[in-house]
């Protein structure tokens, strides 16, 4: 119910006495729905709710806006003190003005902290596309669980990942299917693992994380979206209530950062998840920020679009994996084709911002010779 309608449900007495109280004064002979359609208009104002704070409060007001975006209940009270300023009637906010509100109050929970550096967290979905990476390489591998299992040692020193995290990940490849598991051996399921490499990033990325972080984890990273409308921006988790093991699934997959600022905890949305959400890359994804040295090292930032490593990582070896994933570029490998050789020469120059002449002199050099072969 609209607001005009819900105040019509009032006596004239009651809507002649939020009048009065709004300062509004109507003609003689008013009809009863002008009452209520003068009082709803006049909230159709944002500036009305700063003059209303004076005489309601501003805890109330603030509790007001908390009721709108998360639904914790006002205290009696404050119903009482909103009710006799036509803000809340018989009980409840109505529903076109509990809208208007929602969107006029946003910007009061999102912050900018010009000076803060983002996080390093490396994300589930890169952390799996090494994962892949390593098996295109490898085909198959037995993995066991036993304590000092030499296989796992190896796996993690590769692709710098903790034991606990290599089984998370390969468990995570089992089930949606590009793994195959057969008692103690894993194996590349290379048809599977085609199809999704062929389809488009959108859906690829959609359905990893639709299983990954469920429907809970993807509803917050969408609410998020509605409040973070630049990449600079921090959402107050206030708005977000009851949302504890979401926030934490989504923060472990590295679907979004968090800040702590003077007791409140901010949220922001990554690169994966702004694609997620607003179907656009993130300006970081726009940006040449693969860096390539002499010594043949290709350093890409941990919040790099992740597609690109499928490009890289069959003409590289991971030498570290921190703030940069380092690369050192091997093209000793003999399932390095031509095509694989150019794709990964595009992306470096589509991505980095200059290439020293003795990198770009081997790798045309090294195409050039796997053509004649």
């Amino acid at each position: 119910m609209n607001h005009s309608n819900a105040l019509m449900e009032l006596s004239l007495k009651e809507l002649g006495e939020i009048l009065s109280r709004l300062h509004l004064t109507p003609f003689e002979n008013a009809a009863k729905s002008w009452f209520a359609r003068t009082v709803a208009n006049y909230y159709e104002d944002e500036k009305k709710l700063t003059w209303i704070i004076t005489f309601v409060g501003e805890d109330t007001i603030s509790d007001l806006l908390i009721h709108i975006h998360t639904g914790r209940p006002l205290k009696d009270v404050q119903i009482k003190v909103l009710s006799d300023y036509g803000i809340v009637v018989n009980s409840r906010v109505p529903e076109d003005f509990r809208d208007r509100l929602l969107n006029w109050s946003k910007s009061r929970y999102v912050r900018r902290f010009p000076t803060k550096l983002d996080n390093v967290h490396h994300s589930f979905f890169m952390r799996s596309v090494l994962m892949l990476a390593y098996f295109e390489r490898v085909k198959e591998i037995k993995l066991t669980r036993r304590k000092n299992d030499r296989n796992v040692r190896k796996l993690g020193e590769a692709l710098f990942l903790e034991k606990e995290e290599i089984w998370k990940v390969i468990n995570t490849l089992v089930r949606i299917g590009l793994i195959q598991k057969t008692k103690d051996l894993y194996k590349l399921n290379t048809r599977a693992y085609m199809d999704w490499r062929n389809e488009p990033v959108d859906i690829a990325l959609e359905k990893f994380y639709n299983f990954n972080a469920g429907n809970l984890g993807m509803r917050l990273i969408n609410r998020i979206a509605q409040y973070q409308h630049n990449p600079e921006d921090w959402v107050d988790m206030s708005v977000f209530a009851g949302t504890s093991t979401e926030y934490d699934q989504c923060r472990y997959l590295g679907l979004i950062q968090t800040h702590n600022d003077a007791g409140k905890t901010f949220v922001q949305l990554r690169p994966e998840s702004w694609f997620l959400t607003k179907k656009e890359f993130h300006p970081l994804w726009k940006e040449k920020t693969i860096l390539v040295s002499a010594a043949f090292e290709v350093l890409v930032p941990f919040h790099c679009e992740p597609f690109i490593l499928f490009e890289l990582l069959p003409a590289c070896i991971i030498k570290d994996f921190h703030y940069f994933l380092v690369l050192d570029i091997d093209l000793s490998s003999e399932t390095l084709n031509s095509n694989v050789l150019s794709d990964f020469y595009n992306t470096l120059v589509a991505k980095t911002e200059a290439i020293p002449d003795v990198v770009k002199y081997d790798l045309e050099e090294s195409i050039n010779y796997v053509k004649r072969s």
